[in-house]
């Protein structure tokens, strides 16, 4: 009896340290991959750089190196074969900070904040170079003047050689992060003691500190619309330049301010398809102050990207400075919101954000304590100004920062080996002129413009999402001129497309073009 009894124990132990498959992964990589140099076969290196546990256990330390090969690649070469490109990674091997070395087996779920697209078995398609909102336009207009070869001889030269679009080869340098999800359960890890970098907060700490988190609201507003909005979920403790230096050495990046300057390459980021990483951030106020630092991560989409708001406290804790954040990650466009055609949606459960921030900046060894503390009165379920739902733990991330005299980067980490990008400027015209000619060829008539605009329109409309009863719903009163209905929606859409399409149709006849 005692013996069944031991090895149930010993099983029911075994089943609490080992992660199943799907479990995610958080990497950096340090060594350069991309489908235009990259072979089958070469090998990959990455840093973790968020611990993973199973309960209260870590079962993979924060550190963490890990090891894998290029799976498959194909890449767009000079356009004649293919559209797009496609890389295939894997990773295999874990090393954790104490040497000990770990076989797991990985694929990508995601580039964080990256354009490509991951399908269900880890691959990494590339854009379609002709895929951008900028070339589509163009063919739009080169559709409308079909008759008029001036015309199109003058688009075409625009085309070419001002519009900018995006660079089909997939190219990944040192630091760009990717998720990964195990595709077997991690089992049988030895007990390891992760490297201690930061301390939790003592208990006479933690009662004056919660003290102090009760204090600040936990919610912002949006100025123009004085709607709740983000949840205050991350408490710094030091100076701005300690901030600063923290979020630099994470590899964040400072907000432009609002100018017209910042606006116009939002516009040229969009419609490029391509990243603008110092984007400025709408408005939104704690109590009745604007932020006083605003911080970002992305990487090759403007339509993702990790960022927090932070506002000074009039507070102090121990002579030091106090900062609350409100961190959501951007993870795509959103349309037709309230007062707002055109935002960014948010990943809902917020809880990821601070926890990303955390460990961003745990990693760079520029924080002394890192602790998370309960904070009454926070709704689990909310919803921001633009009616994005939020789900929160309610716990705040309190971060004690030091100077950041040597930090911790990717850059130490980094492989010294360059890899070519993309072709030289030859190449790249050869095939932008083969890409544009397929994808004329394919695309550019009336019948794909319509699926595309019907595809649009649909999109539009399932991402535009009423707002339940619930909390926060008195604070979320839609009325028909704010949010009209999908149906009315439809209606107008379908009447505007099929006017254009006989106003194109009248432009393109022969007999139009000899009037």
């Amino acid at each position: 009896m005692s013996l069944a009894l031991s090895l149930l124990w010993s099983l029911e132990l075994l089943t609490l340290r080992q992660a199943p498959a799907g479990t995610p992964l958080h990497i950096r990589l340090t060594s350069a991959v991309g489908s235009f140099a990259s072979r089958p076969g070469e090998p990959l290196r990455a840093v973790l750089i968020a611990p993973v546990a199973v309960g209260d256990e870590t079962l993979l330390p924060q550190g963490s190196t890990l090891s894998g090969k290029v799976k498959s690649v194909q890449r767009v070469g000079l356009g004649v074969v293919r559209e797009t490109a496609t890389l295939d990674l894997e990773f295999n091997q874990v090393t954790l900070p104490n040497g000990q070395s770990v076989p797991i087996s990985a694929r990508v779920a995601r580039v964080d904040n990256g354009r490509e697209h991951v399908n269900q078995e880890g691959s990494i398609r590339g854009v379609r170079t002709t895929g951008s909102v900028c070339y589509r336009a163009s063919g739009y207009i080169r559709t409308v003047l079909a008759w008029h070869v001036e015309a199109r001889l003058a688009t075409w030269a625009i085309k070419t050689l001002i519009v900018q679009v995006p660079e089909p080869e997939i190219f990944y340098p040192p630091g760009v992060e990717l998720t990964l999800a195990l595709t077997e359960p991690l089992l049988s890890i030895p007990p390891a003691e992760p490297p201690q970098t930061t301390r939790r907060l003592s208990g006479e700490e933690r009662a004056e500190v919660t003290r102090l988190v009760q204090a600040i609201p936990y919610r912002t507003y949006s100025p123009s619309s004085n709607r709740p909005s983000d949840l205050i979920n991350l408490l710094f403790i030091g100076s701005r330049d300690q901030l600063a230096a923290a979020f630099t050495a994470a590899g964040w990046t400072e907000t432009d301010s609002p100018t017209l300057r910042s606006r116009i390459k939002g516009i040229q980021a969009v419609a490029e398809s391509r990243g603008y990483r110092a984007a400025p951030m709408s408005a939104l106020l704690l109590g009745e102050a604007e932020p006083d630092t605003s911080w970002q991560k992305g990487f090759n989409s403007v339509a993702k990207r990790h960022h927090i708001r932070v506002w000074k406290q009039s507070d102090t804790w121990r002579g030091q400075e106090l900062w609350a954040g409100a961190a959501t990650h951007d993870i795509d466009f959103a349309y037709l919101r309230p007062g707002q055609p055109l935002t960014h949606r948010i990943e809902e459960n917020v809880d990821l954000e601070r926890d990303k921030i955390a460990h961003d900046l745990i990693f760079t060894s520029c924080v002394d304590v890192a602790d998370w503390l309960e904070r009454s009165g926070v709704p689990g379920v909310a919803r921001n100004a633009t009616g994005d739902l939020m789900m929160t733990d309610t716990r705040v991330a309190v971060i004690q920062l030091n100077d950041c005299e040597a930090p911790r980067t990717t850059a130490q980490y980094a492989e010294a080996a360059r890899l070519p990008a993309r072709g030289n400027v030859l190449q790249r015209f050869v095939r932008r002129e083969i890409l544009s000619v397929r994808s004329d060829l394919i695309r550019t008539n009336p019948y794909w413009r319509s699926y595309e605009g019907a595809r649009w329109l649909f999109t539009a409309i399932r991402r535009h999402k009423r707002l339940p009863s619930g909390p926060d719903a008195s604070s979320y009163k839609i009325t028909t001129s704010d949010s009209p209905s999908p149906s009315r929606l439809a209606s107008a859409a379908i009447t505007r497309l099929h006017e254009g399409l006989s106003r194109l149709r009248s432009t393109q006849s022969p007999e139009s073009a000899n009037r």
